[in-house]
Order: C-alpha cells, then structure tokens, then sequence
C-alpha cells in the first residue's frame, strides 16, 4: 500500500487534502478512501471522489461501507435539515450542529488505522478545518490527538500520524491553498441534500462552500461548482 491514505469525501477540504498529499508524496504514494455511511449524498461524493483521483493520478478510492444501526438528517430524507441560514447563524450554533452525525468520525478514522496498519501507510491525511470546531467535536484538534493517540496504542508497528493540514485554516484560506495545488473545484461536490444529483444551494455546506469561494476572490469560479 502507499504511504498514505486520504480520506476523501469529493468535497473541498478533502479534495485539497488529497492534492496536498499527492504534491508531498508523490502519486504512487498515495491510496483514497471513500466511505459509505449512508449519507443522501453518497452517490454524488462517489463520483467526485472518482473523478478527483482520476485527476490526481492515483487509483481509484477504496469505497468502505459503514453500517450505522441509527441515523440522522443526512442520511434520512424525510429529516429536515437546515436551509437558507447565514453564515453567521452556522457559526454560532449552540452545541452540536444540526447535521452532526456521531460516531462517524471516530469509526472512519479507526477503520483507516487499521487499514493502514495492514497495508504500511505511514500517515492518514483528514479534511478537519478551524470552522468545523464549534458544530463538530470530532473535527477538533483534542479529538484528533486522541484518536492517533488510541490508533497507535491499539495496533503493534510504525506509529502512524493523523495529517490533518486544514486544522487551523478558515474555508477561504482552504480554497486558497486549493487553487494553488490546482485543485479542479468543478469535480468537487459538497451538498447535504441534493435536488436531481445536484447542489441544492441552500444547505449549510452550500452555503459555507460558496461564502469560502467569495472571501477568497473566487467569486468567478462559481459557475464551475454549481451553487
């Protein structure tokens, strides 16, 4: 196996982890991991993820099926979510976010250990950014210190770090980093719940996404992503 895995959900921060790793590594060193949990969206991150390893240079994601015996607004349709809220209403949530989805953090990045532990990746590169703090404690720097701390303990070889290079970044600074890795956007997907297999444009993460593109002078590049 490679030297890394990367978790890839086909959206921007982890397209950007993946570019990321792929220009410190180099193509050959690095394995995608798409996951399964049974978001609406699946089908659509699917095919992002495809197209952006397709572009990156490196074999198509591991897709991991995670069967989860409890769900949640992204992975009900009959549930509502959040639509047309502000920026500022999205980052002011008091307590977890309305689309936060527990345990799916901690069972993805185990099961990346131990794939990687298997395989001989050394690092596992996760899309956890600054604005994802408040709304989803497992994006938070104490949990991810945890879990590589508990990975490790578990498994017996090379200690294996969680590479998470978006943890201090705002979303504008995260595009930014994108267009200078030549991140393709138009390929990129990120909707919680999308009309026809496109964005609905009124989600948080629609929201959130478009906001990053304009904070970071990108406004231009909107037609290409769809929201």
């Amino acid at each position: 196996m490679a030297k890394a895995l990367v978790l890839l959900s086909g959206g921007v921060d982890s397209a950007v982890c993946l570019f990321k790793a792929v220009r410190s590594l180099g193509p050959m060193e690095v394995t995608a991991l798409t996951f399964d949990w049974g978001q609406v969206s699946f089908a659509q991150e699917r095919e992002a993820a495809e197209a952006l390893a397709a572009t990156a240079g490196i074999a198509p994601p591991l897709v991991v099926r995670i069967e989860f015996p409890y769900g949640g607004p992204l992975t009900e349709e009959k549930e509502a979510i959040p639509l047309d809220r502000t920026v500022q209403e999205i980052e002011t949530d008091d307590g977890a976010a309305p689309t936060f989805f527990p345990g799916r953090n901690l069972v993805m990045l185990a099961y990346a250990f131990g794939l990687a532990s298997v395989g001989g990746a050394l690092s596992i590169y996760f899309g956890a950014n600054a604005l994802d703090f408040n709304g989803y404690p497992d994006c938070r720097p104490d949990f991810i210190a945890a879990i590589e701390a508990a990975g490790n303990m578990a498994l017996d070889g090379p200690r294996i770090e969680v590479v998470a290079p978006l943890i201090n970044m705002s979303k504008a600074e995260i595009v930014a980093m994108g267009e200078e890795l030549g991140v393709p956007w138009k390929l990129t997907f990120s909707c919680y719940a999308p009309i026809d297999g496109k964005p609905c444009g009124r989600c948080d993460s629609c929201t959130l996404r478009r906001n990053a593109f304009i904070e970071a002078g990108q406004g231009s590049s909107l037609g290409m992503w769809g929201v």
